[in-house]
This record gives C-alpha cells, structure tokens and sequence, in this order.
C-alpha cells in the first residue's frame, strides 16, 4: 500500500512533531488560548519556558494526507503565563492534606505518597498563551496570517514545542509578498541574485539559559533580512551595558560586508560619542575603524594623527566660521561690550547675484572680517590677499596711492581700516559716504569690526577686541578647501564608513557640527530625490539619541525631520538610547527595527508596551539584565522575537568570520 502522506506533506506537515507533544488547548479565542499540560510531557521536551513558541494544530502529523482540508492550519502561540484549572483548588487542597498526613515529620520511618491516579491528575496545570498568528499553505508557499480565521473544537487542538526546524523557521518567517517585494527592491539597485539574510544571533527565552540552549547544537541562529536596514529607522533601547554598543558595531560589520559582496555602495556615518568606534579599547580588542581601515574615514573636532579634521576654512565657509565663533564667544565671555554684541549679530550670507549694492556691502563687509581673522591668529592658506571697491573720494581720504579693487595683502589691508577707521571718526570730514545713494560707507556692523581690529571702542577706550576671537582657532583648518559637509557627503556616496569622534572637544561645538553635517545629508539626499535621481544608501548611526531627537524637539527641526523623513530619500538612522519615554513619539511610531534590552523602568516598560507585542515581555524585560539578551522586532518579522545577540569580535571578522552566510 502507498503511503499518500509522503507526497501531501508540504512546509505545514513539518512542523509540528508527535514526540514535542506537549498538551491541549481547552478554550480558545482570537486572541488568546488556555493550555492543559502535564509535568512529564514538559519534562520530556525540556520544559516550556515563558514567552516561549508553541504549535496548535487539528490534524495529525502522521496522517497529514487524510486530514479535512479544513483543519491543515497551525496557529502559532506565545507563552504569556499560566492560568488556572477548575480543579485548581482542589487539588491544592489535596496536596496540602498530603503535606499534612506525612508521618516522617514526628520522627517516623514511614512515608506517605499519592496514589497513581491522584498524582497523574497533580501533575497537569495550565498555561495562558497569546495568538500570534496562523501557519497555512497557498499556491505551494507557506503563508502566515497575523490572527485565526477560524478555528476547531478545543477538544481538537493539540498542541506542541516547536522542533529545532521549526523553530528556525518561525523566528526567521518572512511573508513571500515582502520577499517578492524586496527582490524587486533590489534588483532596481542592479543587484539580480538574491540577497541573503544575515545572522545576528540565537534564539532566547529566559535569563536562565540551561536546558533549551544547552549546547551550540541546540541554539537557533536568527536572521535579518538586510532590506528591513536600508531606509529604515532602527531603535537600540536599554539601559547602560545590556549591549546596545555591542548591537551597532554588529550592524556596521553587517551592512559593511553587504555593501562589498553584493557591490553594493553604502555609506556609513558613525556619530561616536564615546569614541569606541574610532579607537581601539579594551572591551573589544579592535575597533570598527580598524578592521574596515581600507574604506573608514576618521574626523575629530580638534586636529588629531590620524584623524580628518571636522573643521572648516574660516575664510571660506564664511557664515558657519562666523557661527562657531558665535558659539563660542557667547559661552565663554562674562562681561558685554557693545562692538562684540554687534559683531556677534551679524551676518555674512552672500546676497542674491542680481542684488549689486548689497553684493559690494557684502564684499567690503567680509575682507574687513577675513583682515579680523589674520589678526587674530587664523592661519590663511597661501598668500593673504582680498578686494574691494571704495569710490573715489574715500580713497583719497584714506590713501590717494592704493586702490583696494587691485587687491591687498594682510599689512596693506590691516594699514588702510585703521585709517579708514580714523577718517570715519573725523568730526571735521565726518563718516565716509557712499558716492550713490549718500549713506554711511561704513554701516554699525564694519564700525564694530574696525573697533575690534585696533582694541579700542569708537571712544577710543581699550577692549579685548580682535583677541576674543582667539578662542575659536582650534576649529579652524587652513587645509579645507572644501565644506568638510560636503566631502563627507561624498565618502559616503562612495560608500565609505565615516567616523566622527565627538569624544573630545567643546561639547558646544559638537553639537553643532553634528547638526550641520545631518542637515547637510538631509538636505543633499532630498535634492536628489526631488530632481529626478536616486540618492545614495546611506546609514546614520548615533547614540544617546535622547539629546538629537527627544520628546520636546519639534518636527521640524534637523533630527526630528531626519528620523521621520529620511527614508524617503535613503537614509536610514540607527538610534540607541537608555528610555523610550525620552524619544519623541512621533518618531517612535514610524520606527520599522526595534532591539531591546533590559529596561529598569514600570515608566519605560509601560511606554514600550504601546508598540507591536513587546507587553508579553514586559517582568522579563524588567528583571533580566543579562547583556546581549534582547527582544527583537524588525520590519520582515511579524512579531518579537527573543534573542542573544552575538557578541562583536573583530577577530572574528579580521578572519573574515563576519561575512553573510545563508540560512
């Protein structure tokens, strides 16, 4: 006789097993199932830990082939607790009679045991499960719908532990409409082959990790589409080292190895704050910037061996030189002057080309600036040279033999403001004048300028002046022909990792430069979108993400509008912070990729509790503080799956252990 089952089984058959039996379920509902299991069948599978994955199926896995069309589902459940038996209370009553009845307490020799039949009756309890979903086959493809269209009789419904196979395939399902769609993604990036998932870890119920994961053998790896990274936003959340780290360089090492097997360019951009991912520390042995030192770019805010300097040509980028110094004047300075308030007010954007008076205030403007910066010690790259027109009269009162038009070196320039200066200060001949419309040639801002290039107020009193402008010459680079925004933009179109060690400097000026560069990215990417191109992939990586986009910030602002819009134009952001209460909400809610930790907070674990099903983990969440130990969510999953995360080992992937493998 032919055994039909062998040509009806199909992926649903496989995965439940009769040996992984494990109980019934006694009443269900769309949302919820109650279990009636049994010690020994507990025992014989390892136990059934909380949160753990179960099977409910109708049919019989060794009679697939004869079973009712109706009944080839299997509903996948998540192990939230135990519930209560109607006998319950009877049978604590039976066993505190038990306790009671023993006679070896008073010293005899004699013990008291259940009967067979009682203690087979002791030995069931209960569990309450939620349901995740329904397993089914359609058009030869296993499919899972995310809640029950129908469901059996209870009395119908065994239930069982996932084997090791289908384990595998639970936590790694990915619905075939996002597979199909995520081939196409790629294929419009010229990639045709299929890009493989990535490993990133085992599968973990509990802290206590004894019997299910016993041995290597016994670990379920779990894997990441590498879709779910590109143009999405990740959250890193837990508290100080659960991981969160340790969950990032992962990442990087990932998306590094995708981007080189698949020739696929992605730019990288690590905001370092601790600078673990530039330099080398102990807990690591390596550093990210080490093992990709071929395609990684380091920037520092000071001028560091090694590092790219994360500064600006003052002379150059005008209007951000003029900001830093802003910044930092503004904190430092303890007294106020009205030169330098006037100065610190001002402008330097360069006017519209058809706006001709304000392009010559402008230029007159800016040379009395870059003679301020030589003064004050900014080095200048090359031969010190500026221009400007002055009409006819006032260059006959400041220097009949120079025309500033023809140009002038640092000593010419410095000579002819401090005359120009003392003309405009002449009460006889009064403030120069401009030859069309008659106004001062000098408007407040160049008179404080001028002020701060002799050290003396228009009372002639001493200040500071051009020397408070000192305390900015850190920030500046001679060497930086370009907008450093714009060539970082550039190593990451080339698909580089660019590392910005904010680890050292002023906090301030961080901050600042830190804004900028993602305000750059943002905007470039968006221009390219809205002309017609594509951008480039692009992942943005930054840690205590609380300071950039937090609750409070508005939408509108840099960060926010990165975290919420970015994906439109290819960038992903990859966030870690310690609270989810401190994310603003909007930007949580349109988060795709979630990997958490432990969180020591009812207040954080309550606010988590508002996305996807990370409430079934919520005591778990709160009292296992195991590091790499943490509940995931990706785009591609259609649940939380609990994970240890493997640990970052840059010897590992020095080796090239790092690579992407397949399933």
């Amino acid at each position: 006789m032919i055994d039909t089952n062998e040509f009806l089984s199909d992926e649903l058959s496989k995965m439940v097993s009769k040996d992984k039996f494990v109980g019934w379920i006694y009443s269900i509902d769309y949302e919820k199932a109650l279990i009636i299991t049994n010690d020994c069948w507990k025992k014989r599978v390892n136990g059934i830990p909380h949160n753990s994955f179960l099977l409910a199926s109708a049919f019989d896995p060794d009679n697939y082939g004869q079973a009712d069309d109706s009944d080839k589902e299997v509903i996948l459940l998540r192990v939230t607790g135990v519930c209560k038996l109607p006998q319950d209370n009877d049978m604590i009553s039976t066993k505190i009679d038990n306790y009671q009845n023993q006679t070896n307490i008073h010293g005899q020799t004699d013990e008291y045991d259940f009967d067979v039949i009682t203690k087979n009756k002791l030995q069931f309890g209960g569990l309450e499960c939620r349901v995740l979903g329904t397993f089914y086959m359609k058009d030869q493809e296993l499919y899972l719908g995310s809640d029950i269209e129908s469901f059996s009789t209870s009395l119908r419904l065994s239930v069982f532990i996932p084997t090791k196979d289908s384990l595998e395939k639970i936590v790694n399902f990915v619905d075939p409409i996002r597979k199909k769609r995520s081939k196409e993604d790629f294929k419009e990036l010229g990639i045709e082959e299929d890009v493989l998932p990535f490993p990133i870890g085992t599968v973990r119920y509990t802290s206590t990790d004894r019997l299910h994961r016993a041995s290597d053998k016994d670990k379920v790896p779990f894997y990441i589409q590498p879709a779910d990274f590109l143009a999405r936003r990740t959250a890193v959340l837990g508290m100080t080292r659960t991981g969160k780290s340790n969950m990032i360089k992962q990442t990087v090492s990932v998306v590094k190895n995708i981007s080189d097997k698949y020739k696929l360019r992605i730019g990288q951009l690590i905001f370092d704050i601790n600078g673990e991912y530039a330099n080398s520390n102990r807990q690591d042995q390596g550093s990210i910037s080490e093992i990709f030192s071929d395609n990684c770019v380091k920037y520092r805010t000071v001028k560091t061996k090694g590092f790219e300097a994360l500064l600006n040509n003052f002379y150059e980028q005008l209007p951000e030189g003029l900001n830093i110094i802003r910044d930092l004047v503004k904190e430092s300075r303890k007294e106020g002057a009205a030169d330098i308030d006037t100065f610190l007010g001002m402008s330097l954007e360069e006017p519209e080309e058809n706006e001709y008076s304000e392009i010559k205030r402008w230029k007159l403007k800016t040379a009395i600036y870059k003679t301020l910066l030589k003064k004050a010690g900014y080095d200048y790259p090359g031969e010190f040279k500026i221009s400007f027109e002055a009409n006819e009269e006032i260059r006959d009162i400041v220097d009949k033999n120079v025309d500033p038009k023809n140009g002038l070196t640092y000593e010419e320039a410095e000579s002819w403001f401090t005359a120009a200066r003392k003309a405009n200060k002449n009460k006889e001949s009064g403030p120069l004048k401009s030859s069309n419309s008659g106004n001062n040639w000098l408007d407040n801002e160049c008179v404080a300028m001028l002020n701060l290039l002799v050290g003396l107020n228009s009372n002639d009193a001493y200040i500071r002046g051009y020397r408070i402008l000192e305390i900015a010459r850190d920030y500046h680079s001679p060497d930086k022909s370009e907008e450093v925004c714009r060539e970082i933009y550039q190593h990451l179109q080339d698909g580089k990792i660019v590392i910005l060690d904010l680890s050292v400097g002023n906090a301030l000026l961080r901050e600042r430069v830190s804004k900028n560069i993602a305000n750059y990215i943002f905007n470039k990417s968006m221009q390219f979108f809205t002309e017609g191109s594509t951008p480039p992939n692009i992942v943005i990586y930054i840690e205590e993400a609380h300071n950039l986009i937090g609750k409070d910030m508005k939408l509108t602002d840099t960060w926010p509008r990165l975290a919420k819009e970015g994906a439109k134009y290819k960038i992903a952001l990859v966030y870690a912070t310690q609270e989810v209460s401190s994310v603003h909400k909007n930007i949580l809610s349109n988060t795709e990729n979630w990997f958490v930790s432990h969180l020591n907070s009812d207040i954080e674990i309550k606010e988590l509790a508002h996305f996807y099903d990370f409430s079934d983990f919520s005591k778990s969440l709160l009292h296992s503080q195991d590091v790499g130990f943490a509940r995931v969510k990706t785009l591609s999953s259609p649940y939380v799956i609990p994970v240890q995360i493997d640990k970052f080992s840059p010897h590992n992937l020095k080796k090239g252990e790092g690579d992407v493998k397949s399933k």
